[in-house]
């Protein structure tokens, strides 16, 4: 994670180009994990193609036990609480971007789009899922963005994956 933010901050030091715009974003996950992503990005469109790790679940466990008493069976319930690790896995996302303020030094942005995930998981239980984002570029160089990607409740468990991404923009 520590070379992701280096790599991130040096971007500063390269162009910037309006027409096509590469980024390179990393950031935590809600769950104790990370993301990186390198995504190409038009006025309208982007295409990212990203990779999480290091996640963790609280897995609920309930079990009912009974025993024979002298007025019947009695009963009780155990609960337990266990954190697992989480598979890593990577994706593909397209999503249309809308901007506003294209004036401004701080500029908001929203995204809608599709992923392909690699692999599932709890956070993200079906191989094709939604993505929603919301972000604010700083300037010409930076952004700070929410993604969650989520199936939209057709396949359990869905968790959804949340992820806060810095966001550095350069020109090959």
């Amino acid at each position: 994670m520590r070379a992701a933010i280096f790599i991130i901050l040096s971007l500063g030091l390269l162009p910037v180009s309006q027409a096509a715009v590469w980024q390179l974003a990393a950031g935590p996950t809600r769950s104790d994990g990370s993301a990186l992503e390198i995504s190409r990005s038009s006025a309208r469109w982007e295409t990212a193609l990203g990779y999480v790790t290091d996640q963790q679940v609280n897995v609920r466990t309930l079990q009912d036990t009974c025993t024979a008493g002298s007025a019947g069976p009695e009963c009780v319930t155990l609960s337990s609480t266990v954190r697992r690790t989480v598979d890593d896995y990577g994706y593909l996302s397209v999503q249309r971007r809308f901007a506003f303020r294209a004036d401004a030094t701080l500029k908001p942005v929203l995204g809608f789009g599709i992923v392909a995930n690699s692999d599932t998981n709890p956070y993200v239980s079906s191989a094709l899922t939604f993505s929603l984002s919301a972000g604010l570029c700083l300037g010409e160089r930076w952004a700070l963005e929410w993604r969650h990607f989520s199936n939209a409740g057709l396949v359990q468990p869905n968790l959804g994956q949340d992820m806060l991404l810095l966001r550095g923009r350069f020109a090959l």
